[in-house]
């Protein structure tokens, strides 16, 4: 039998950790295998389409992170017959499909149509219908971790702040593609990473990050040379120091550490040149 919490648990960040720690203490207590259930699409995605947030961590990598975080995992699809389902018929679901005997709620959540929450009174008579156990989680003191503000500190290149919640570097993935080879005729060569699966981007800008356990200069934007066009799609490109080779199809890894400076257009190739210098130097220090 399992001790179940269910939710979106976008970026698995230290909040989430926290949570997931109380699972495995109950589920141990309990002689219970600890397991999350989460969704394949955000729940929003139903309810009201037009505030999805963009994802900290694809569905992909949140089931790894959470599974190296030591719980079973399951994908959920928050379809209209799971939306209309009561506390009551959710826990029923969870017992009868995934063997859940204990189910453990946020102290601030609600599960069901009913709306059901950690002050319901009618806890213990679904208890009773559905021979689910419900504990409620203890409240995260430090509230100001959550997968909203990651979001926020993203989006305004705030890449440190964001792995502080994250307690590990914010990444992206994609594979490496051709892009304009401009950077190799400056003596910086550098890969174009198109970013496959939806997730946030971090503010267009200059980073110091780290690409295949070497240190990195990312630059996110559109107008990383001397000519471009404000209307040119975002681009990501690495520059991997003391690296050479054709990563070209190959998929990366991009963590990010720091934000170096905003995008700027420069009036000559030479100004760019000492411009990539200097990030460089920065980067290799971190």
């Amino acid at each position: 039998m399992r001790a179940a919490v269910v939710g979106t648990f976008d970026g698995v960040h230290l909040g989430h950790i926290h949570l997931l720690n109380e699972l495995k203490q109950h589920a141990q207590s309990q002689g219970l295998d600890p397991l999350v259930l989460t969704f394949a699409n955000h729940p929003l995605s139903l309810v009201d389409p037009c505030c999805v947030p963009e994802a900290i961590t694809p569905v992909a990598e949140r089931k790894k992170l959470l599974r190296a975080s030591g719980v079973d995992v399951e994908i959920l699809q928050f379809t209209p017959e799971l939306r209309s389902m009561t506390a009551a018929e959710f826990l029923t679901m969870l017992r009868e499909r995934y063997q859940v005997s204990l189910f453990m709620l946020g102290f601030n959540n609600r599960i069901g149509s009913d709306r059901i929450s950690a002050a319901s009174a009618e806890l213990s008579k679904i208890e009773a219908a559905t021979d689910v156990k419900i504990v409620i989680a203890s409240e995260l003191h430090d509230l100001s971790v959550s997968s909203s503000a990651i979001r926020q500190a993203l989006a305004q290149g705030d890449t440190e702040l964001a792995a502080e919640m994250l307690g590990r570097p914010y990444a992206i993935e994609g594979k490496v593609v051709m892009g304009r080879q401009l950077g190799r005729t400056i003596g910086f060569p550098t890969a174009n990473v198109s970013v496959q699966s939806a997730c946030i981007i971090p503010a267009p800008g200059v980073y110091a990050g780290r690409v295949l356990e070497r240190n990195a200069v990312i630059n996110i934007g559109r107008c990383p040379t001397v000519t471009c066009s404000d209307d040119a799609p975002i681009s990501i490109e690495v520059h991997i120091l003391n690296f050479s080779g054709n990563l070209y199809g190959q998929n990366l890894k991009v963590d990010f550490l720091k934000r170096l400076r905003s995008e700027k257009r420069f009036g000559s190739l030479d100004e760019l040149k000492a411009a990539i210098s200097a990030d460089v130097a920065q980067a290799s220090v971190l």
